[in-house]
């Protein structure tokens, strides 16, 4: 199981800076998929959602592989 403040503690400026782009780029997929999925199905919900849990659960897994 992953140490989350041993990671926290072992970051470096770039890191910060990485985990920032990243969240950016979490929260950007988010709202295109809502968007995406407003203009095909007219239910913005079920696409934001999609884009929420996805990359979530992709980063979950990428810790227990730390």
């Amino acid at each position: 199981m992953f140490n989350l403040h041993r990671i926290l503690e072992e970051m470096s400026t770039t890191g910060w800076i990485v985990m920032a782009f990243c969240l950016v780029a979490w929260i950007a997929a988010t709202y295109l998929m809502g968007e995406v999925s407003d203009k095909h199905w007219g239910d913005r919900e079920s696409g934001a959602l999609v884009g929420f849990f996805v990359p979530g659960i992709l980063f979950v897994i990428g810790l227990y592989m730390l």
